[in-house]
């Protein structure tokens, strides 16, 4: 197993790393790993967690050593929570908003990056995962989900949306449920996220 130290460049492509105490990014055998590392947050997303793992993400996309991306989370009872709220809270008190808009703009960027991503990306959405922990998950290949997965989008409940692509997977569930699950940011359990095409699989 290879742990990125400080300000570590890939052996591999010279692309650098940007590296942060709130995601463990390391390589093992082909795989390369990123584990959310922020428990007392639910592994809520910052501007630090999202430009390391774009970072991670752009230098293992051209590395032939590097066959599978694995997102996970390290200890604590979900995924991820979605974004840092007291940081959007902040900005707006502060820079007039500037700093949310870059964590917007950069999150997105990260998002569509998964999604559009050329080798299979597979999250673990054990626990928690919503809003922003669902827009890590859901563009990847493989979501997976677990006996404690506790999916949502929430954000109509701050008076947002569903963004990072809640709108496109929500649209994409049978029937109405989609349109539901917006609208209340009711949380549902991994039976349902399966039989809705919100994941993929199930570990106990």
């Amino acid at each position: 197993m290879e742990p990125c130290s400080r300000a570590n460049r890939s052996k591999r492509t010279g692309r650098r790393f940007v590296v942060t105490t709130e995601v463990l990014v390391r390589t093992d055998g082909a795989a390369g790993i990123l584990s959310l590392n922020r428990p007392k947050a639910i592994h809520a997303l910052t501007q630090p967690m999202v430009t390391a793992m774009t970072a991670a993400l752009l230098a293992w996309r051209d590395d032939p050593a590097i066959a599978v991306v694995l997102i996970d989370h390290t200890e604590g009872r979900g995924f991820c929570a979605g974004g840092d709220i007291t940081l959007l809270r902040e900005s707006a008190l502060t820079d007039g908003g500037d700093s949310g808009r870059r964590f917007f703009f950069d999150e997105y960027r990260l998002n569509h990056l998964i999604m559009t991503y050329p080798k299979p990306v597979v999250a673990f959405m054990d626990g928690i995962t919503m809003g922003g922990g669902v827009g890590i998950s859901g563009p990847a290949r493989y979501r997976v989900a677990t006996e404690q997965t506790r999916l949502a989008m929430p954000e109509t409940g701050i008076g947002l949306f569903p963004d990072v692509g809640g709108g496109y997977f929500l649209s994409r569930c049978p029937g109405r449920v989609g349109e539901w699950l917006a609208l209340t940011g009711d949380t549902i359990g991994a039976g349902d996220a399966i039989e809705n095409q919100l994941a993929d699989g199930c570990l106990p």
